[in-house]
């Protein structure tokens, strides 16, 4: 059971005290609720008035007596939210890619200043998370789009906590991704691939790896060291293994741009891949080219769509377009590409208004 009991403040605390709590009163003493875990490792808590902790210790009975009868499982202790993240990262180490993992730990940095590091991961609560989401939105004027993408990572941090013993409930469940304005997606103009060449012409490097990137479909990462070896190319048969998401591998052909491209770089490189790039300074200056060639927004995604999108204009059947890009689905092609759809197919139907 829980008990508490009534504790001096030091001087020094009591000094501390009067400074936080400006013209309110100051007692020279605090309540402790002290209690054992289903583990029997010993806890206590300070609380600055009795009232808050009566309420704690009801809680923390309410807690043991549930366990007691079997309607809840013994949870592991209450950690405060910026060791929990520690006690995660250590949990998902082999779990999740490295990128994934520092994408994650940006989540969780912007998390903690948010609601301070300090709270106990069971007292975040639905209203915590509105909070951050305000604090997101409101002060520091994030996208919505960037917002539901942290309340993903979030969601997957707590149901791991969940599995783990951590935590009993999901605050971010319930909580409805914020409403984002849908863009048709970026893809390249034919005049504005002519120009993005043009700028890295001068560039032997950075001017393959675009086009490499507009002949294969390739995701971002997967032209880079740690997704594609030269053992990935076959010259016989004039293939390139692509590995994406959730590694999966997939086949795609070679025409003869690409194969020029991985043809020389092999004969005339003694670097351990085809493309030695690191990722965040191949993606910087990749950008600067599409702002030299007046791209409005482009990004390396672009490239890929364009690829898509090229192939489906080009007759190519949606069913290929799909095997060629990775997709686990071809609902997920259709979707992606609906817009070049329905224009190929508003053509077709022009054909009505010339026959009645």
């Amino acid at each position: 059971m829980a008990y508490i009991k009534k504790i001096p403040v030091s001087a020094r605390e009591s000094k501390s005290l009067m400074k936080s709590h400006a013209g309110k009163k100051v007692t020279s003493y605090r309540w402790q609720v002290g209690y054992y875990d289903y583990n029997g490792k010993r806890h206590r808590r300070n609380f600055p008035d009795k009232k808050a902790a009566d309420i704690f210790k009801s809680k923390i009975e309410l807690e043991q007596y549930r366990i007691s009868v079997d309607l809840e499982l013994p949870l592991k202790e209450n950690l405060k939210f910026e060791d929990m993240v520690d006690e995660y990262l250590d949990i998902i180490n082999k779990q999740k890619k490295s990128r994934t993992i520092d994408r994650e730990k940006t989540v969780f940095a912007a998390f903690e200043v948010a609601i301070s590091g300090k709270i106990r991961i069971r007292d975040i609560k639905t209203e915590t998370i509105h909070q951050y989401i305000a604090y997101r939105i409101d002060d520091i004027g994030i996208k919505p789009v960037t917002v539901n993408t942290e309340l993903r990572t979030l969601k997957t941090f707590f149901n791991i906590l969940i599995k783990h013993e951590y935590v009993h409930d999901n605050p971010i469940i319930g909580i409805k991704m914020l409403p984002v304005e849908r863009t048709a997606p970026k893809i390249f103009s034919d005049k504005e691939v002519k120009e993005l060449l043009k700028v890295t012409k001068d560039d032997q490097d950075y001017h393959d790896l675009v086009l490499m990137y507009l002949h294969t479909g390739a995701r971002r990462e997967e032209l880079l060291p740690g997704r594609l070896k030269w053992k990935d190319i076959d010259f016989e048969a004039k293939t390139i293994r692509l590995t994406g998401k959730f590694d999966k591998s997939r086949y795609v052909p070679l025409d003869d741009t690409a194969f020029e491209i991985v043809s020389r770089r092999n004969e005339n490189t003694a670097n351990e891949f085809p493309f030695d790039f690191d990722y965040h300074y191949m993606y910087k200056r990749i950008k600067k080219y599409m702002v030299k060639a007046k791209i409005p927004n482009g990004t390396l995604h672009s490239l890929r769509r364009s690829y898509a999108s090229k192939l489906i204009q080009e007759g190519t059947s949606i069913h290929y377009v799909s095997r060629l890009l990775g997709h686990s689905k071809i609902d997920v092609t259709d979707q992606a590409y609906i817009h070049v759809v329905t224009n190929d197919l508003r053509k077709e139907v022009a054909i009505l208004d010339e026959s009645w």
